[in-house]
């Protein structure tokens, strides 16, 4: 699989960690990751109050299903970031979005502030959708 990050001189450049796009060729299967909560074996929701936690909690679990797919954290092309309203100032001050991006080789991602997520009453602070592309090899 070929993988080109495409950020052409006629656009503004990405402010973060991500590209504007990614050309894929010689692709052979996708893996497309629904939205995954900072949450443990047992569905606890972890690192309460903690952004940061909670993020590398995502990443870990994102990792777990590229791997059981036979995926790798650099095929990810496309993440869709979900963070709580209250939290978006730390997501960034934490390092939190530098985390989260840089574990995925630099996707393509559109960042989302919300209200509420589905485990909000749990403490959910963060969730992370994933389409990975993996080698026809």
């Amino acid at each position: 699989m070929n993988r080109e990050i495409i950020n052409p001189e006629t656009v503004v450049a990405p402010a973060g960690l991500y590209a504007n796009a990614i050309k894929v060729t010689g692709a052979g299967s996708f893996v497309f990751i629904a939205g995954m909560a900072p949450a443990n074996l047992q569905g606890n929701i972890v690192s309460q109050g903690d952004i940061l936690g909670q993020t590398r909690q995502v990443v870990k679990n994102i990792i777990a299903i590229l791997e059981a797919a036979g995926a790798r954290p650099e095929n990810v092309v496309k993440t869709t970031t979900y963070v709580v309203d209250s939290e978006m100032k730390n997501f960034f001050t934490t390092g939190a979005s530098v985390d989260c991006l840089k574990a995925f080789n630099h996707p393509t991602d559109t960042l989302i502030g919300v209200a509420s997520l589905a485990g909000s009453n749990q403490g959910q602070l963060i969730e992370v959708t994933a389409m990975a592309v993996i080698d026809r090899t």
